[in-house]
């Protein structure tokens, strides 16, 4: 384990525990998770450092590398892929204004880079576990790259997409100089994170299924992932929430507190999480946040 002496968005040496969070996936094992007492980052420390993180993935049904079709949760998760993977489609298409290049890191198994490319769109992809990469090559009939480096050099995008990816990023200043760099002038960052912020959170502290330790490295807010961006020269363009991960979550967070999905009762805070959100009362349960270069005129 590695403990993180200061805040990776401010630098403050200072934070305060939080709450103590079980890994429910694979180890069982208990983590701190902490909130920065400057610029009020919460992130998960100590944690395993990067060359010891692989083992925490290891899980058959770790939903974002899995096909499977097998209990309540993944059926759900498939059922409702076909419509989020049109509202992803729909949002890069909105957001092109020049050559329509995309790369989505962390692409996981290829469904929405397959979905991009069948818009029109020169995809690119990056995924770390090999296993699940050689899946999307097959997918999409392209090579994934595993590293930003074996991205082709030089190489401008329009878009770059990271679907609950960046949560798990030890060289988070690596991957915003790439962001940086590698995004075409007018460009976009398309980020989705769960909400530290969200009113299940709230509602489920130390069982809320989105904190995922220790393979959840950071639990961005609204106002601590737009820090961490204008660090970097981002400014956030708009967001808008994504309002099935609120009873996804839900179902997981009830699993992990009572042993049971309890069902209705998901359904019931899933929902209130999404009104108080659309209130204004509090914040959905996942955010996708698109940023632009700072000296990027406004589209």
């Amino acid at each position: 384990m590695e403990n993180i002496q200061n805040c990776p968005v401010c630098g403050s040496p200072h934070s305060t525990l939080k709450l103590k969070a079980k890994d429910y996936t694979v180890s069982n094992e208990m983590f701190h998770i902490v909130t920065c007492d400057s610029c009020q980052l919460i992130y998960t420390n100590p944690r395993p450092a990067a060359n010891e993180a692989g083992p925490y993935y290891r899980a058959s049904a770790y939903i974002s590398h899995s096909d499977t079709n097998e209990g309540i949760v993944n059926k759900l998760y498939h059922a409702v892929r076909k419509f989020t993977l049109q509202s992803k489609t729909n949002w890069i298409e909105s957001e092109k204004k020049g050559a329509k290049e995309l790369l989505d890191i962390g692409c996981g198994n290829g469904h929405f880079l397959a979905a991009a490319k069948d818009k029109g769109w020169n995809i690119t992809g990056l995924e770390l576990d090999q296993e699940t990469a050689a899946r999307a090559a097959k997918l999409t009939g392209l090579p994934i790259a595993p590293s930003l480096k074996e991205i082709e050099p030089e190489k401008q995008f329009q878009v770059i997409t990271l679907w609950h990816v960046l949560e798990h990023v030890y060289e988070i200043d690596a991957y915003f100089e790439f962001f940086k760099n590698r995004l075409a002038p007018n460009g976009k960052l398309l980020l989705a994170l769960p909400n530290a912020a969200s009113f299940d959170a709230n509602y489920f502290k130390e069982h809320w299924a989105a904190y995922d330790v220790p393979r959840h490295i950071y639990h961005f807010t609204p106002a601590t992932i737009s820090a961490l961006a204008a660090k970097y020269g981002f400014t956030l363009k708009r967001s808008r929430g994504l309002i099935f991960d609120s009873f996804y979550i839900s179902l997981l967070s009830n699993e992990y507190k009572s042993g049971n999905k309890r069902l209705l009762h998901s359904f019931f805070i899933g929902l209130i999480s999404n009104l108080s959100a659309m209130l204004g009362k509090s914040n959905y349960s996942s955010n996708l946040y698109i940023f632009e270069k700072t000296s990027a005129k406004n589209a």
